[in-house]
């Protein structure tokens, strides 16, 4: 199958730290695989992960000269990547599998919201526009927490898929609050000001009324569902200039937590997308790389050509260490009880590993005080999230993780 990408794309930069004979045990999204007898199927899995890349030779963003984003969306496409699993695994279930050919119509309505067109929910031109936002001009890099809210945003839009997108910024996570955001019934004044900022072409209502026509779903959601979908991104910053080695285990217990949909960083210069790890106290990280700059693809009779959004190349891995003090974690939950059982996992699972990356109550204490949320208004006016705390977002230097927003975390050892 390698074969079958070889015309199509050009490597701008390798940052590969190797490409692995991986054995032992590896986990994959919360799965477990044991190697070597267990290969055949972590291969299939991770060519049915979504593989988002730098592209070329797309239509101008909003009025720049920019028609590739190589050199400078790689967060931005490793956003792409861990949404994509959350789409798929809430449109066609966990076990889905790629294989060359498929015609599944959910399949590539999932893959329509990620092509470079202005009309598309989640697509690199839709992000960069939404980042000016958050300080974020077209063309400059984005960190994890960056991406994370221009994520949260694009998905007000989203009728289809009906998330509810919770950050945690202060690294507080309140169980019966996040539940609370996944079961509240949007009012008819919500659904109207979406309506609204639709029809004011904030986001491209074609990509809305494909969806709608293409599932029989009429589009926007109304106020009668009963779950949204719980997408759960919490920015961390675990170190000060480099990765502190005592949250290793506390990283890698997050990528087998069965909602886990992997994990924004990388090293300097490099974002990545991490979907799995290996067992042990040094087992590597593996990760989709999106250093690949390949041409924009268009749909055929509204199917997407998807040979290069599947990555047939070797697995990549590198060493946790090697991380950025920078990410970004995330969690997606189908229904309330996988939520219930996603705290449970996280209280035992990963806070119960090493020192706590962050922290969970059941209800928020008395004299907690909250951070803001992000102001629901999707107009272009919106007040930015570092004005609430009182700062405002450096310039980031061209490929290199910023500080953004984030806490430096010094809890003490358990």
């Amino acid at each position: 199958m390698a074969d079958l990408f070889c015309s199509t794309y050009e490597v701008v930069y390798s940052p590969v730290e190797e490409e692995v004979q991986i054995r032992g045990e590896v986990w994959v999204l919360g799965r477990r695989y044991c190697l070597p007898q267990d290969f055949q199927d972590l291969q299939r899995r991770v060519l049915s992960l979504v593989w988002c890349t730098y592209r070329k030779h797309f239509r101008a963003i909003g009025g720049t000269a920019y028609t590739s984003d190589s050199g400078w969306g790689c967060t931005m496409r490793s956003g792409q990547m861990l949404l994509a699993e959350a789409l798929l695994r809430l449109h066609l279930g966990r076990d889905w599998r790629w294989t060359p050919g498929v015609t599944d119509r959910k399949y590539h309505s999932v893959l329509r919201m990620f092509l470079d067109k202005p009309d598309s929910f989640y697509s690199l031109q839709q992000i960069a526009q939404f980042g000016v936002d958050f300080h974020r001009k077209i063309g400059d890099w984005f960190g994890p927490n960056n991406i994370c809210q221009v994520l949260r945003k694009l998905a007000q839009y989203d009728g289809w898929s009906n998330l509810a997108v919770h950050i945690a910024m202060d690294l507080i996570l309140i169980e019966s609050e996040i539940i609370d955001i996944c079961t509240r019934k949007e009012s008819e004044g919500d659904l109207k000001k979406k309506r609204k900022s639709f029809d004011e072409g904030k986001c491209n209502s074609t990509a809305e009324e494909f969806l709608g026509a293409a599932l029989g779903n009429g589009g926007m959601v109304t106020p009668s569902a009963e779950f949204k979908p719980l997408l759960l991104l919490v920015p961390l910053r675990l170190g000060l200039d480099s990765f502190e080695k005592k949250y290793i285990a506390s990283v890698k217990a997050c990528l087998r937590v069965p909602q886990s949909v992997g994990i924004i960083g990388g090293r300097p210069r490099n974002a990545f997308w991490f979907y799995g790890c290996q067992s042990g106290d040094e087992g590597k990280l593996l990760y989709l790389d999106p250093h690949t700059c390949q041409s924009a693809v268009e749909p055929v009779h509204d199917a997407v050509p998807d040979e290069t959004y599947h990555c047939a190349e070797s697995i990549h891995a590198m060493s946790i260490s090697d991380l950025e003090p920078s990410l970004a974690v995330g969690f997606f939950c189908t229904c309330i009880e996988e939520v219930k059982d996603l705290f449970t996992r996280l209280r035992h699972d990963v806070l119960g590993v090493g020192p706590a990356i962050f922290e969970i109550f059941d209800v928020r204490p008395r004299n907690m005080p909250r951070i803001p949320d992000l102001p629901e208004s999707l107009s272009g006016d919106d007040e930015d999230f570092s004005d609430l705390l009182g700062e405002q977002s450096p310039e980031p230097s061209a490929g290199q993780f910023d500080d953004e927003e984030f806490e430096v975390i010094e809890m003490p050892d358990v």
